[in-house]
């Protein structure tokens, strides 16, 4: 094949990859790699994609973290953790996390936190604090959320 086929090729892979969900630049690269695509052709594509506004990483990031937190709130960390997975640029990361306060993240676990004691009947703060450290709430966040469940009588805290 031509380099303006394989280029070609490469494109309407991507079409049909991101028909189904916005995806990051290092998805599509690693996807384009795999299919057997040579290296130029995968940059020449990823141009492509860039210029006709196809792929935008900053978008990307804001669109994941806002569409994260109304599916399953989660904390900073299990955010972070994400997008550095899907090959986002750090600085792009701390942007697009930057709306998220701590705050929020407290409103977040707490409700969390007091949806999963409705649903044990001997919730004990260890558990509580795996729970909500296990979904990326920081350890401010985790102490304070079992703090108020405690002086609330919601926690056991033997």
């Amino acid at each position: 094949m031509s380099y303006a086929k394989d280029v070609q090729v490469a494109k309407d892979k991507c079409y049909r990859l991101l028909t189904y969900r916005p995806r990051t630049e290092y998805e599509l690269k690693c996807r384009l790699k795999q299919a057997g695509f040579d290296t130029s052709v995968i940059e020449e594509t990823i141009s492509i994609l860039h210029r006709t506004g196809l792929l935008n990483d900053k978008l990307f990031a804001k669109d994941w973290v806002s569409w994260r937190l109304s599916a399953k709130p989660v904390g900073r960390e299990y955010l972070r953790s994400e997008l550095r997975h899907k090959g986002i640029n750090s600085v792009i990361i701390e942007e697009s996390l930057h709306d998220y306060t701590f705050s929020d993240e407290l409103y977040n676990a707490l409700r969390l936190a007091r949806k999963r004691a409705e649903r044990c009947t001997k919730l004990t703060w260890c558990r509580l604090a795996g729970y909500l450290g296990r979904r990326g709430f920081s350890h401010d966040v985790v102490s304070k959320v079992c703090n108020i469940l405690a002086d609330n009588g919601s926690l056991d805290i033997s």
